[in-house]
């Protein structure tokens, strides 16, 4: 039974701190999309954000956004699974975040929004490459359920804050760190490994005709959820620690090497 499905994560494991698609990742994937597999991306980065490299790559499967919070088309735009955080717990974290003087992102209806321009904001607009909409109060503003709400802070930050998080929604949302400075909010429940499921199941596949690509926590579920879990060489040690195979290669180059090696044929990986 051979791989049928591959999900890639975008940041740092599809594209390194350049931001763009290494020929080898790019020529990788079109020979498994030509060897008759489905590859997706699956990215916490919103839909918009995620969909130009899909595009770039000529890629019509569905795709994961928001941590698996959203399942979406790449070419017809028709949504397949949608589970955005209840209201009461979007201004919980609202609150928390004007209260703790940290950067806060909300998306709904795949736009986001900030407080005002800050120099995170504009520092995130840049790296997504994206327009955020500055609405002064987000807790006066937020008047539906966001998608997802991602909160920046310093790497020290995060990793102060990330436990006592965790902790206190327990599980009313899922609560994930994905870039080092960033912590991000979903509903309870949601993750790119679910998401990878529901996708499964639509396609009639197995988990075991799944590879599933990552370097962060927030990658950990669909890792653990493919029947072939893959951590780049540039993951974290709990994500290399939730893996079944770690690349040589970092970001693209470790995906080429992954797709060659489980999607394409054993062997080739180093050619």
């Amino acid at each position: 039974m051979g791989i049928k499905l591959i999900a890639i994560d975008v940041d740092l494991t599809l594209i390194g701190s350049d931001l763009k698609i290494g020929e080898r990742a790019r020529a990788a994937i079109r020979a498994a999309v030509e060897a008759g597999c489905v590859v997706t991306l699956a990215s916490g980065r919103m839909f918009r954000a995620t969909l130009p490299f899909a595009e770039e790559l000529g890629l019509d499967a569905p795709l994961v956004a928001y941590n698996g919070a959203l399942i979406k088309t790449a070419k017809t735009h028709e949504i397949i699974s949608h589970r955005p955080v209840p209201l009461e717990h979007a201004r919980e974290v609202i609150a928390y975040a004007r209260g703790q003087g940290l950067h806060l992102n909300v998306y709904m209806d795949d736009t986001l929004y900030v407080e005002r321009y800050d120099d995170e904001a504009l520092a995130y607009m840049t790296h997504c490459k994206v327009e955020a909409v500055a609405v002064g109060d987000l807790g006066a503003f937020v008047d539906h359920p966001p998608t997802k709400l991602l909160v920046i802070a310093s790497e020290e930050g995060v990793d102060r804050r990330l436990p006592e998080l965790k902790a206190y929604f327990g599980g009313r949302l899922q609560v994930v760190r994905s870039l080092p400075r960033y912590i991000e909010f979903t509903a309870a429940g949601v993750s790119k490994g679910t998401a990878l499921a529901i996708l499964s199941q639509r396609l009639g596949l197995s988990r075991e005709e799944v590879m599933a690509v990552g370097d962060s926590e927030n990658d950990i579920s669909m890792l653990e959820f493919a029947g072939v879990g893959v951590a780049v060489s540039n993951a974290t040690e709990d994500v290399k620690n939730a893996a079944d195979y770690i690349t040589d290669g970092e970001s693209g180059n470790g995906v080429a090497e992954a797709i060659l090696r489980f999607a394409i044929g054993a062997g080739l990986a180093r050619s």
